[in-house]
């Protein structure tokens, strides 16, 4: 994929991704309508991580989420996390 390193040679063989492989892609986390969900490109459809209340804090829904997904990855360093806010 276009985001993968830059190899200056390439093997003969490609390998194919499966549905068990991990590849590059993103994740997003939304609060809707009173639960927080997660969008995962590779699943088949959004995931409810659990309620919000109206004028609770959806982060801190999400926040334990978000850091067991990176834990799991244990040394991996190659993550990136992007919000997407109203103007100020």
């Amino acid at each position: 994929n276009s985001f993968a390193r830059p190899e200056p040679f390439l093997p003969e063989e490609s390998k194919r991704a499966t549905k068990d492989d991990d590849v590059f892609h993103f994740i997003a986390y939304i609060p809707f309508k009173g639960k927080v969900y997660e969008l995962d490109g590779l699943k088949p459809g959004p995931l409810i991580l659990g309620d919000v209340g109206k004028d609770d804090d959806w982060l801190t829904a999400v926040k334990p989420h978000i850091e067991k997904r990176i834990q799991s990855y244990g040394q991996e360093i190659r993550f990136n996390l992007m919000a997407i806010i109203k103007d100020q």
